[in-house]
């Protein structure tokens, strides 16, 4: 009986010690969407530009910081996204130089979500790195946006 017990006390339950009920794929969907609105946001706010269509690249290298296997909203913020493979966004920013392409890395936990979003632009050069990051609130049941701050490279700093 004490091994029963036992068991039943040790046996991981659905839902126990997670932080949302939804399931893995739809809780990544879910912040990943959130980063990429809060990205947005700040753009429009920092830089005053708006965009009509963002390209992500869906880079699957078997990294811890591998963009996972989701499917965004076509729409976020009134900006077409769109999920395509680095050698395509390469090939597209040669291209087209106004294209804006972005390679988003995310670390996502119970607790708390990372994200960067180095951003690419006339002909593939690297403009600024903006950094987000989300603590999870426990009684909302979500992520809370936190810090939000970028780094400048070719891109000039609007200060």
């Amino acid at each position: 009986m004490k091994r029963i017990l036992l068991f039943i006390i040790l046996l991981p339950l659905p839902g126990i010690g997670q932080s949302y009920n939804l399931s893995p794929k739809a809780g990544l969907t879910k912040i990943y969407s959130q980063a990429i609105a809060d990205f947005i946001k700040a753009v429009k706010d920092k830089h005053k530009t708006r965009f009509d269509t963002l390209y992500f690249g869906k880079h699957v290298y078997g990294q811890p910081d591998d963009f996972p296997d989701i499917e965004l909203p076509k729409t976020i913020e009134n900006t077409q996204i769109r999920l395509i493979s680095p050698e395509k966004g390469l090939k597209m920013q040669r291209a087209r130089k106004s294209l804006v392409y972005i390679n988003m890395v995310g670390w996502v936990e119970p607790e708390k979500a990372e994200f960067i979003f180095v951003t690419f632009s006339n002909g593939c050069e690297h403009q600024y790195d903006c950094f987000i990051n989300f603590k999870y609130n426990v009684k909302q049941k979500e992520f809370e946006p936190g810090q939000i701050r970028f780094e400048y490279f070719l891109y000039k700093n609007p200060q």
